[in-house]
């Protein structure tokens, strides 16, 4: 069992080296990503997921503001709930654009600041509004977060992107701007913004 975990780890270091030329390439590339940091067994659960992640982004040591972009009910896969759960300090700002949704949000979430619509131009964000961390699991916030960073008026230090299609567009965006993808879990891609 171990040998063949070893081996699995070693073929998804040379996954995550595989040039990204193509569709087929990013997928077989995303998969060392997915077998990162042993994701398979310590990472199986969301909860095991969470720690790897709080471990691994120093989310205890440098708590600071989370945008949480098409959250849906605030409750499945939220990220944002474990954080605010966490007692950490982090500020936890969710958006939905989805009416019955956002009565669902405002029900389960009450501590959390909770915006109604779609957040995808952030040229009007002030300064302080500038999260330190992003997730989206919608393809236009995914879009809108690409750009604010091509345009300079955002630059978190990690962003989560739901992709379950595992299409390399995102990967491609935020590369060409100073992100690397760090690990895959469930369809979700996480990138760190590289040191500069």
């Amino acid at each position: 069992m171990k040998t063949k975990r070893f081996v699995r780890s070693i073929r998804g270091w040379i996954y995550r080296r595989i040039p990204c030329w193509n569709e087929a390439l990013y997928r077989k590339k995303r998969v060392g990503y997915e077998r990162r940091w042993n994701l398979e067994v310590e990472g199986f659960t969301k909860e095991g997921f969470f720690h790897i992640l709080r471990n691994r982004f120093c989310l205890e040591d440098n708590p600071g503001s989370f945008v949480e972009l098409c959250t849906g009910d605030g409750l499945t896969g939220s990220l944002g709930l474990w954080l605010e759960a966490s007692g950490h300090g982090w500020k936890i700002q969710a958006w939905e654009h989805r009416p019955l949704v956002l009565r669902q949000l405002r029900h389960n979430r009450p501590r959390t600041d909770i915006r109604e619509g779609r957040l995808t131009d952030w040229s009007t964000n002030t300064q302080e509004s500038k999260p330190d961390a992003i997730t989206t699991r919608a393809t236009r916030e995914a879009s809108g977060v690409c750009r604010g960073i091509r345009r300079g008026f955002i630059r978190p230090k990690w962003i989560g992107i739901w992709n379950p299609f595992q299409r390399s567009v995102w990967y491609r965006r935020l590369s060409s701007n100073g992100y690397q993808l760090c690990v895959a879990w469930h369809n979700v891609e996480f990138y760190l913004r590289k040191a500069p």
